[in-house]
Order: structure tokens, then sequence, then C-alpha cells
């Protein structure tokens, strides 16, 4: 399996990340002329990758120059607010072009290599909402798999953007974040590890430096809001460090969290196939401004096949939360039951269980979305009479699922009955299971027993399309 290893000690941006990828050997015109099917008026940005030194060390640093009224043509073509802010923002041979953030690699201390040199222009972002990103990210004409992801990065940053602010995600406006140099970066490096024909990734513990940040919203301290959201949602380590500037930016914590399989030290490879240095913008003396990835070959060891991910069936992570009770109404654990599904829990069960004294009890466990599990947490405290609640985040393998409506019989006065069917990524059908409510009530109609009204269903459904 081609397996990435992105070695971050001191921290990640997304240029970093590109740029290691670059040095990896990434096909950078094969890059480019994927990049200009992104949906963004033509000359609204160029790229260019640059060799150079850090501490030493040969690493490649990836600049992107901005059009000055790429965004303006942009909204007027797709009709988006035509709502701006402005922004001075400095590229140099050295400089980072996460400027939208103020973020790790701005020029505060910088330390400039002699051949570096710098020019200033003017040019205005749109607040564009995580929609309006999805939106451009779909109509574009890029290859499919580096479409879900750049979207899968996106979609995180949005829940953890909307999480730090208190709204949904679809009233996140990405003020800095939406701007078209990151566009460019998720976007980018979505096209870049899928051209690499990366399967899975490691990521090392994350550090995210000292002291404080400047962004629309005032001054805060590192980590930024977002960016630590993102590491408790995918319960990323921390690494320790004594660095006083911003390592780690949202938009590089955003793409680590959404392609890290794990985090920890370095995997177990059969062979090292490739090695990238990414570049940042500072270039401080004591240590090598750079992330590192390590791409190699893992295969499974011998008898773990059976525990190797399934590629039949679409994986997710989702929240595991629970807690227990020995003191609560039957009737009051049921009605946080209902309340708990209608507030979108994926499923909610309760299980009898024997806690302290001997006294019998209930282990009362919901499994949700990720971005829902601050509110099941707020839900189980109101509505139980649990101190505390407990969580952990588990990978789950899903069926693709299609609800056929079927009709038994030719006489229309009879009920349809519903069909949940499930499939994997194939499209073979592994699971038949009719409503069964939809049965009851056509039991109750037509007066045949429920087991034969069941049977059947499951029957015609499978024989249905074939």
């Amino acid at each position: 399996m081609n397996t990435a290893f992105f070695d971050c000690p001191f921290g990640a941006a997304g240029d970093m990340l590109l740029g290691a990828l670059i040095d990896a050997g990434l096909n950078v015109e094969q890059w480019k002329a994927e990049l200009e099917k992104i949906d963004l008026p033509e000359g609204s940005f160029s790229v260019r990758a640059e060799k150079l030194l850090r501490c030493g060390v040969h690493s490649t640093k990836l600049h992107v120059f901005l059009s000055a009224n790429a965004a303006h043509e942009h909204d007027h073509k797709h009709g988006l607010p035509h709502e701006h802010h402005s922004h001075s923002h400095e590229h140099s041979h050295g400089h980072s072009h996460e400027h939208s953030h103020g973020h790790a690699h701005d020029d505060h201390d910088h330390q400039h290599d002699e051949h570096e040199h710098s020019h200033e222009h003017h040019h205005e972002h749109p607040h564009r909402g995580l929609s309006d990103i999805l939106k451009i990210i779909e109509a574009s004409s890029i290859k499919p798999a580096a479409k879900k992801l750049a979207a899968e990065i996106f979609t995180r940053l949005g829940i953890a953007e909307a999480k730090v602010h208190g709204v949904t995600p679809d009233d996140v406006h990405f003020h800095e974040v939406g701007a078209i140099d990151a566009i460019v970066d998720i976007v980018g490096f979505a096209i870049a590890y899928d051209l690499m024909g990366i399967e899975k990734s490691i990521v090392s513990a994350l550090p995210v430096g000292g002291g404080t940040i400047h962004s629309m919203h005032g001054e805060f301290p590192v980590p930024g809001p977002a960016t630590l959201e993102l590491i408790r949602e995918a319960r990323a380590p921390i690494a320790q460090t004594s660095l006083d500037f911003e390592c780690l930016t949202p938009t590089g914590a955003a793409i680590l969290t959404t392609v890290a399989e794990r985090f920890g030290s370095q995997p177990e490879m059969s062979v090292v196939d490739a090695i990238g240095y990414g570049a940042g913008s500072l270039n401080p003396a004591g240590h090598p401004n750079v992330c590192r990835i390590v791409i190699g070959q893992s295969a499974p060891k011998r008898g773990s096949e059976k525990n190797a991910p399934s590629a039949r069936f679409r994986s997710e992570m989702v929240a595991v939360v629970e807690c227990n009770f020995d003191d609560l109404s039957p009737q009051v654990i049921s009605y946080a039951s209902e309340k708990l599904l209608e507030e979108g829990a994926l499923d909610v069960y309760v299980t009898p269980c024997t806690m302290k004294k001997g006294r019998s009890g209930h282990l009362l466990t919901v499994i949700c979305r990720l971005e829902d599990e601050r509110k099941v947490k707020e839900i189980l405290l109101a509505e139980t009479s649990t101190l505390g609640v407990r969580s952990s985040v588990m990978e789950r393998l899903i069926a693709e699922r299609e609800l056929k409506k079927i009709d038994l019989q030719e006489d229309s006065s009879a009920p349809q009955v519903r069909v949940k069917i499930g499939k994997d990524l194939e499209g073979k059908v592994i699971n038949v299971q009719p409503e069964f409510e939809d049965c009851a009530d056509y039991a109750r109609a037509t007066g045949k027993p429920l087991k034969e009204v069941i049977s059947s269903a499951a029957s015609k459904a499978r024989n249905v399309g074939h």
C-alpha cells in the first residue's frame, strides 16, 4: 500500500505541505494542468516552486501569486455576494501566501535569504460561504478523487469555524480562509495527493507554537480558535515546542486531520520510495522550518489481512458518546433517546448494567456525527441524571443505502411497503430489510400474517430491477 508519513516537527501550512509533495517528486507540469481546471477565472493565480535551503536542508518553497481582480470577476460570473473587505498582501520569495489568516509563516522576525525580493499589490477577497466554495469545487473539472478530498477538507474546516463562531456550517463565511489563495492551497493539495497515488497517511504529533496571532477578529493566543478546534475534533496529539510563533495554520490543520488515518510515529515500511521537504516562510537559524513527507510501501503484517481496511464499503469517523445512571425513570430514558434521534443522532441504544453497590443501572450509548458530538453531550447532561459523559472517535464501515417502495399486490388500495436495501460500493446487494411499521400496516389492512408480509416484501425488493 502506498503510504505517506507527514512528519511535522515544526508545524505545517498549506503551502508547506504542497511544497513537500513537489519535493517528493510530484509531476509539477501535470499538477499545474490540473490546477487550471479549478472553476476560477483564467489568470486568477499563478504558482511557482522554488528550491532553497532551510538550515542546510534542501527544500521546496511554493509561491502563489494572485490576480488583483480575479475575485471580483468570479463573483460576477457566479452571482456570488459582492460584500468585500480589502487587504494589502505582500508576496515574496520566502513569504507564505497564507496571509489570509495572518498566521505562522507571516513575516514577523523574518530572516530573508540574500536573493529574496518582494513586491506588493492590493486586491479584494469576497466573503464566501462554505456552500459557495463547495460549488466552486464541484464545478471544477478536476479528477473525482481530488474533488472529493478538497470538499472534505473545506467541510471539516467549515465545521470547525462554525463551532468557533457559534453558527451552523451553512452560515460560515470564510472571510479569510475562503480567499482564492486558500482554495488553491486546499484544492491544489487534493490534486497533488491524488496524483501521487497515496492510499493512506499517518501524521506526526502536531506542534502549535506560541505567542499570539492577529486576525480580522482581533488578537488570539496560539493556536488560533479554528486550529485548536480541528485538533480537538480529530483527537490529534499536540507536540511540545518552544517556538514562539504560530506553527500550525488552520489550512494545514484541516488538511492533515482530513487525510490522517492515525497520528503518531513513523509507520513500518517495507521500502521508502520518496522523501520531500516543504519550506515555510520563516528561516530561523535554530531549526529548519520545514515539514517532511516520507512515501513508501507498507504491507499488512502476516496474519493481519483479516483486519485490513475494507475496499467494499465507505468508511467514516463517528463519535460514540456514553453515560451511566442508576436513578433515572425508564420513561425519561425513552424521552431522552427519542430527542437524541430527533436532533440527528445516528443511533441510540440502552444496555442494562450493574453499577456500584450492586445497583441495577443503564448504559446509554449514542452514535453521532463528529459535528454533533457537543450537542449530544449537552442533551444528555440536560435530559438525564448523569453528571458526566464520555466520548471516543471510531471508524465505521457503511453500506450504501437505497429505499424502495414495493407494491405487494395489484390492488392499489393496499399500502406500499418501504424496503431498505444495503449495497457495497460495487452495487452488490448485501442486505434487504422491510420497514416493520409498513409491513404491520399492510398486514392489518389485508389480514395476511405479518411474517409472510415481511418475507414477501424482502423477496420482491431483491427482484426489482433484475
